[in-house]
Parts: structure tokens; sequence; C-alpha cells
């Protein structure tokens, strides 16, 4: 398993267990939640498939 798979297990189970955590009560608390997981995936997957230039399937 490389860091690419264990980033995205990380980022999937914060966002199954963020709900009932009670730090994302309120609804912009749940924007920048969205914002900031959202730009992590992005950028980290950005990064692997251009300086990497490689992908699991072939």
């Amino acid at each position: 398993m490389t860091a690419f798979h264990v980033i995205h297990i990380l980022v999937g189970a914060w966002l199954a267990l963020a709900p009932y955590t009670g730090l994302l009560e309120t609804e912009s608390a749940l924007i920048y939640n969205n914002i900031i997981v959202g730009a992590v995936i992005a950028l980290y997957n950005l990064y692997y498939l251009s300086a990497k230039n490689n992908v699991d399937v072939k």
C-alpha cells in the first residue's frame, strides 16, 4: 500500500466520521471542511499525476 492509498483512506475515514465528532455543528464549519478536504484531495492527486507521472491502472 502506497502513501497515495493511505491518504485516501484517512480522508475517507474523516469524511465518514467527521459528522459524528461534534466538531462540525455549524453550517460554516461544514463548508470549510468540504473546501479543505476537497483541496487536499485535488492537490494531492494533481501532484501524484503530474510529478510522479504514474497511475495505478495500466
